[in-house]
């Protein structure tokens, strides 16, 4: 049984249903009559009048000799004949174009179910015109030598926003209008923007009220300083979006850069989406792209757990290049740990490629990141460092208690690069100390022997041998 006759036979309420005959047999119209019972079924197809006759008299004579039920109302409609339907109904496609569904959503089907060729239609772009008089979209993209991909979609009860944006911000005046006219530039009515004022004492605050004035998706929250990571909490608690994304305010995006996320997101139901990011150097405006793990299987969507668990391994911290499922986040408890007051989204980083199921990248680089700005946590070479060990607990709880030996493996390669990190930039007063407490993490969860031949294998020998030197007094 395909998805569509699936979603109708679970869905005993749809009663009235058009369907859309693509590249397919009319016996697959009869395997629909099979394992369903409507009242009206219309078949919009791109034959001439003259050839519609025969193929009703064929259905009616299957109907007659008990191969299934035919609905009370049945008929054939030419393509450019038909006017929609009475009452509520779902329009229904079979293999067809885009080009060719797009302008019969005219007529407000209350479902659209099936499916289409792959296109310049996409999936997202017909839900995007039919998303506020559907109540669901159950649409599968066939694709070319490729496994399809399913967009599935819902209306909530109440007014739908798809996409929250979240902003930490604590004294940005000087940046943050660059990155509020490359955020709302997509003028899409289904995303907000949460700045959070962490306690910020510049004009950041006045910024983004005025800004609220010209434009009703953004909210700010105006809380006592926490540190980022209670900012971007707070964001989290009071966001509305089905997927979540996170900006920091100093930096600034590609104006493309939500709806190509959100697009890949929707269709194939992923629970993260990334991009490639760009590193934007404040003092000569330089722009590189960040090298990064843009590469299959995750440029064609992933859901193979392993392979997104390596992610742990081989993806830098860069949280802000994606989005992420709200749904998801909420069902795993992924969350940002208030008591971090520096790189929060490492953590975030590490539990949410421990419980995805599904992940999808695009092969452009769409996020600006400013380097070389005065107090950036990336400038720390002091005892801030130290951070990385109370961020270390938490993930030997939440990765630890999960006791999958893949996910400590991963772990412990994410430690391996975060103290090889530390111990190039800490200042040599500090060394001794992170260095003794680096060999305690890196015993607490797996054996030396176990990580040094692991880190051979995914990182290779030079860094093996480095994890090596740390570890033996």
């Amino acid at each position: 049984m395909e998805e569509l006759e699936l979603f109708l036979a679970s869905h005993q309420e749809i009663c009235n249903v058009a369907v859309l005959m693509g590249n397919c047999g009319f016996e697959r119209i009869e395997e629909i009559f099979k394992y369903t019972k409507l009242n009206k079924c219309y078949i919009v197809c791109f034959l001439a009048e003259k050839d519609i006759r025969p193929l009703e008299d064929k259905i009616r004579n299957d109907a007659s000799r008990g191969l299934f039920e035919l609905p009370q109302e049945f008929k054939i409609v030419p393509y450019y004949n038909f006017q929609g339907m009475e009452e509520e109904w779902a329009f229904c496609a079979i293999n067809s174009k885009g080009e060719d569904l797009i302008p019969l959503l005219k007529y407000h089907p209350k479902y659209l179910l099936g499916s289409i060729v792959e296109s310049k239609i996409s999936a997202f772009r017909i839900w995007e015109n039919c998303r506020k008089f559907c109540e669901e979209v159950n649409l599968k993209t066939d694709r070319v030598d490729k496994q399809p991909r399913m967009l599935d979609w819902k209306r909530d009860d109440q007014p739908t926003v798809e996409l929250s944006v979240i902003f930490p911000v604590y004294n940005v005046a000087p940046y943050i209008e660059k990155c509020l006219k490359s955020v709302t530039a997509w003028e899409a009515d289904y995303i907000e923007f949460i700045f959070v004022s962490d306690g910020s004492k510049d004009e950041s605050v006045s910024i983004i009220k005025k800004w609220m004035g010209q434009d009703a998706r953004i909210r700010l929250i105006e809380k006592e300083n926490g540190g980022c990571a209670s900012a971007r909490q707070a964001g989290l608690e009071n966001a509305n979006g089905r997927y979540i994304g996170f900006i920091d305010p100093d930096d600034f995006i590609d104006i493309n850069m939500y709806h190509k996320l959100l697009k890949a997101a929707m269709c194939g139901n992923f629970d993260i989406s990334l991009c490639g990011y760009n590193e934007y150097y404040e003092n000569t405006g330089k722009i590189k792209p960040a090298a990064d793990s843009l590469w299959y299987p995750y440029l064609d969507g992933c859901y193979d757990e392993e392979k997104i668990n390596e992610l742990i391994t081989y993806c830098r911290v860069a949280i802000w290049r994606g989005i992420y499922r709200k749904a998801f986040l909420e069902k795993n408890n992924i969350r940002f740990y208030t008591d971090i007051k520096r790189f929060d989204d490492l953590p975030f980083k590490v539990e949410t490629f421990a419980c995805a199921k599904s992940v999808v990248m695009i092969p452009e680089y769409l996020y600006y990141y400013r380097l070389e700005r005065e107090g950036q946590d990336v400038a720390a070479d002091d005892e801030r460092l130290y951070v990385h060990f109370d961020i270390f607990e938490h993930l030997n709880r939440s990765i630890g208690s999960m006791k999958d030996q893949r996910l400590i493996d991963n772990l412990q390669m994410c430690k391996i690069q975060t103290h090889r990190y530390a111990l190039s930039k800490i200042k040599e007063e500090y060394r001794g100390e992170y260095l003794r407490r680096a060999r305690e993490d890196l015993n607490s969860l797996c054996d030396v022997g176990r990580t040094y031949k692991i880190a051979n294998i995914m990182l290779g020998s030079e860094v093996a041998d480095e994890y090596r030197k740390i570890i033996v007094v």
